[in-house]
């Protein structure tokens, strides 16, 4: 093979510069070796030793000036109307019967639908018996069927 020189000056120039780029990265490579306080790597959080507590624990004291825990208030009406639903679900004929009670101040309204004008009283009577009504208002609707 012959060589010619047109292409040689480039090789050599080409061949010069990463000569020359190596060697000043080299340098930079074993200036970050010499450094004198090494440097962690990059994630890495370097943390002081935890130190001892010292001997003293304290106590924490009582705070006479909170008032004591309250009870929870209980709905009185709710609680009627919860006892008024139960007392029509015992009944072995008007549990069938699709019958809302709700309550104010002792005073019980029955909501839904019989299917015969005596279920309907006799849901009014179960009601006006249970401890704390005062009075029932019957808003039963009587439909045939239900």
């Amino acid at each position: 093979m012959k060589w010619n020189g047109k292409g040689h000056g480039v090789l050599s120039a080409v061949t010069a510069g990463a000569l020359a780029l190596g060697l000043a990265a080299c340098d930079q490579i074993q200036s970050l070796w010499k450094s004198e306080s090494p440097k962690p790597a990059a994630g890495i959080v370097v943390q002081p030793a935890p130190q001892p507590a010292e001997g003293k624990i304290e106590v924490a004291k009582s705070d006479d000036s909170r008032k004591a825990v309250e009870p929870p208030k209980v709905d009185e009406n709710a609680v009627l109307a919860a006892k008024v639903k139960s007392a029509l679900g015992a009944d072995p004929v008007l549990k069938f019967l699709a019958i809302d009670a709700r309550a104010s101040d002792g005073v019980v309204t029955l909501y839904g639908t019989a299917n015969t004008r005596a279920r309907r009283e006799k849901a009014a009577k179960v009601a006006s018996g249970v401890a704390g009504v005062k009075s029932v208002k019957n808003e039963l609707v009587i439909v045939a069927g239900s």
